[in-house]
């Protein structure tokens, strides 16, 4: 396996708290530099949004900390379905299995994360607790690679994941709030003069 040293050595550090990170577009135009076509390609590939099945990408069988995201994604938004179902509605419709027919909520602390973000009132903090939990997995996904491309990859996915919490400000929440209300609101209108 390839190794990237003075790649992976001139990064700069990341953390959950870090407001300032590097756009992930940024990141995958500067590793063109440094990985073969068919590598970037790889790393390209990894999406914090798990595809809804296997088919969906081959990426997931492309390289191990792929499918061990997606996995772990897959796991964490269909334990997120059986919460919201609280079994006033069928969630099976929702659910999405891996090629295996498995649903991938097993581990204990995806219920525990999805637990607990969905028992907040605040979809915000509920958001927030969720991309920790990504955060830690991707974090023990990283032991034991040091200049790998699974190093590499794990980047780019904590990078999107900075990136998705740059987005939630209070003003951009305003903004969408005010624009689903008078969307609804015209709606209502419309439909009571009709």
């Amino acid at each position: 396996m390839s190794q990237f040293y003075f790649l992976v050595a001139s990064l700069p550090l990341l953390s959950y708290e870090n407001r300032d990170a590097m756009d992930p577009a940024e990141y995958l135009a500067m590793l063109a530099d440094h990985l073969s076509p068919a590598d970037l390609e790889t790393v390209a590939a990894a999406r914090i949004d798990a595809p809804a099945s296997d088919d969906d990408s081959s990426a997931a069988s492309v390289h191990p900390t792929i499918a061990g995201w997606t996995r772990f994604e897959r796991g964490l938004r269909n334990t997120l379905v059986h919460l919201r179902a609280n079994g006033s509605s069928d969630p099976n419709e929702f659910i999405r299995l891996d090629r295996d027919g498995n649903d991938n909520t097993e581990p204990v602390e995806l219920a525990e994360a999805a637990r607990e973000a969905y028992s907040h009132e605040s979809p915000l903090s509920g958001e927030d607790i969720l991309n920790r939990a990504r955060w830690f997995h991707l974090d023990e996904l990283e032991v034991g690679h040091f200049f790998d491309l699974h190093r590499v990859i794990i980047y780019y996915l904590k990078l999107q994941i900075l990136a998705r919490r740059r987005v939630f400000t209070r003003s951009e929440g305003e903004r969408l709030f005010a624009a689903i209300n008078e969307r609804i609101m015209n709606d209502y209108y419309q439909e009571r003069s009709e």
